[in-house]
């Protein structure tokens, strides 16, 4: 899994990111840091459908287990769609080891920051008690977004129909 941060996640990490690395856009992300009610926030957004899944109250302790987190909210948020635990489990195991690199373009830095917009827009569905917010994830990628000229989608369909197309077999429980 290829996680493309901004350069003020990286700073927050703390690493220096591997270069110029290609991945399937099913598997790769861009990843954000911003801040909502004075609490560090992950925004993460696919390459290839825009979904987005969503941290939030992250600590020092928790950006060094950032992998373990992305992978745990990634299942969370899928399973809040009712896709089927195989299914998760499957992506999960296909999507490798996560690899931070920085972002790849400005016309993805800019649909993350349309999705940055999204997460901001529903912050009352935050629930404080947990990092995972896959609620908020969930219902930030039921927004349509523009793809192209006069052309719009929504994530959450397009990852249906990606998944579908991945593992040929129904994915909903």
């Amino acid at each position: 899994m290829l996680i493309q941060c901004t350069k003020k996640l990286l700073g927050q990490l703390n690493i220096k990111p591997a270069s110029s690395i290609e991945e399937e856009p099913l598997f790769s992300w861009h990843a954000n840091l911003i801040t909502l009610n004075r609490r560090k926030t992950v925004v993460l957004v696919n390459d290839k459908n825009r979904y987005v899944i969503v941290l939030y109250g992250l600590k020092a302790r928790d950006f060094k287990k950032l992998d373990e987190h992305i992978l745990n909210v990634t299942r969370e948020t899928f399973s809040e769609e009712c896709i089927k635990s195989d299914v998760i489990e499957q992506f999960i195991k296909h999507s490798g080891n996560i690899v931070y690199a920085g972002t790849k373009n400005r016309t993805s830095v800019a649909r993350m920051n349309k999705s940055c917009e999204a997460v901001q827009y529903f912050q009352d569905l935050l629930d404080d008690d947990s990092i995972y917010q896959s609620s908020l994830g969930t219902r930030a990628s039921r927004f349509f977004v523009g793809n192209g000229k006069n052309d719009y989608i929504k994530p959450n369909e397009e990852l249906y129909k990606d998944l579908k197309a991945l593992y040929r077999e129904p994915i909903f429980s």
